[in-house]
């Protein structure tokens, strides 16, 4: 059964492409998860998950794609090629601080 999952932040990476600038995609609803780009576009070939943003209080689909270069991203049904709706998501930044810190601990 595929889940519907709304993404309300991105956490990014500081990579110049935008197919791989964005390394983690979450949400708050039913309650706070996160994924990297990898497990989500993994779910969403799987069917298992069925993301989306809202755009105006309208879901719009967020889909799986490859770049030209091999890259697996995620886009919105909106975008042309690039995420520019994604990357206009807000950061978390209680979740980039975590990263933070388990970087410096490995």
């Amino acid at each position: 059964m595929t889940r519907h999952a709304e993404i309300t932040w991105i956490a990014q990476n500081g990579r110049h492409t935008t197919y791989e600038r964005i390394s983690h995609v979450g949400g708050d609803t039913p309650e706070p998860w996160s994924l990297t780009i990898r497990q989500a576009v993994k779910l969403a070939d799987a069917g298992q998950r069925r993301f989306f943003v809202l755009r105006d209080g309208v879901e719009v689909k967020v889909e799986a794609l490859t770049s030209r270069t091999g890259a697996r991203y995620l886009k919105t049904a909106n975008d042309r090629n690039e995420p520019h709706e994604l990357l206009k998501l807000p950061a978390n930044p209680a979740f980039e601080a975590q990263l933070a810190a388990s970087a410096l601990v490995a």
